[in-house]
């Protein structure tokens, strides 16, 4: 690991060994406060819901389900429990020679509030060929990372025979996930910018059962020729791409304690087995599955 003038540089992807230390699933109470504290490692925070304020080296923000905070080694932080909340911590390390977990409880260390105030987060960088950086920021909203947080918590904690590996395994793949993700949150090329539109509506009302032909005229383009451009540019067709983006708001709603029905129902689903059908072609589990994990 480098430290240059743009931050930490980790290492080139390819050469990751990642090794998780720690992993938990908890419930907290609105109120809980943990810190102003240092980590020997790095912790990703990660909300299931409720609210969080979170503050990384004198970088605050509030963050809420789906979201993440990303904070390394000697970077003073702190944890406030807004809202009831349900999280997700993993503390590890990107490059390891040995897979197997080494708790970090006893070299967090406590820190004055104004360490806190005054602290610098480092930007963490990996090197992906050919000179290109990409930086992995302190809060992000990733979707689609909830089964394999809670895969990284369960192996950890059951510790059967190969979970050190397979726990490797997993963060190899949520790290890779996070990559992805950043990448493409980069600037969107010309061709991306001719389905913007019709992407903003998707979003903006997942729970309409949009047609082809009227994201294609929100465009000003064919149908068919939408449909080519909109795959070429998501890797996903317009009503497979709404689907996604109609399981992503239900991993929230189940996760918040709302009933099947009343999801499905706001999603614009005609029937709940439609909607569990859906949700387990997307996730591989059917909501009850998702929700007791």
């Amino acid at each position: 690991m480098n430290q240059g003038e743009g931050g930490i540089l980790i290492g080139a992807l390819e050469e990751l060994q990642p090794a998780v230390n720690f992993a938990s699933h908890a419930l907290t109470e609105a109120g809980n406060v943990y810190g102003p504290r240092t980590n020997p490692d790095y912790q990703l925070f990660y909300l299931l819901s409720g609210r969080a304020r979170i503050v990384i080296g004198g970088e605050a923000c509030t963050i809420g389900p789906g979201e993440s905070a990303l904070y390394g080694p000697d970077c003073p932080h702190s944890i406030t429990i807004l809202e009831d909340a349900v999280f997700i911590g993993i503390h590890f390390l990107f490059r390891h020679a040995s897979p197997v977990p080494v708790h970090p409880a006893f070299t967090i260390r406590n820190c004055s509030e104004e360490a806190l105030a005054e602290g610098r987060r480092s930007a963490y960088k990996l090197a992906l060929g050919e000179g290109e950086e990409l930086e992995l920021p302190p809060f992000m909203t990733i979707a689609g990372i909830e089964p394999i947080l809670m895969r990284i918590v369960k192996e950890y904690m059951n510790e059967q025979p190969g979970y050190a590996m397979l726990l490797r395994s997993l963060m190899t793949e949520l790290l890779l996930s996070m990559v992805r993700h950043r990448l493409a949150d980069r600037p969107k090329s010309a061709e991306h910018g001719k389905i913007e539109p019709a992407l903003q509506a998707i979003h903006r009302e997942p729970e309409k059962n949009w047609t082809v032909a009227e994201l294609a005229a929100m465009c000003g383009y064919h149908a068919i020729y939408f449909s080519s451009l909109f795959r070429k540019c998501t890797g996903e067709n317009p009503k497979q791409y709404l689907i996604s983006q109609r399981i992503r708001k239900a991993k929230f709603y189940l996760l918040s304690g709302e009933k099947m029905e009343a999801i499905a129902e706001r999603l614009g689903y005609t029937s709940v087995h439609y909607f569990s059908r859906n949700f387990k072609e997307e996730t591989g589990l059917t909501p009850t599955e998702f929700k007791q994990q």
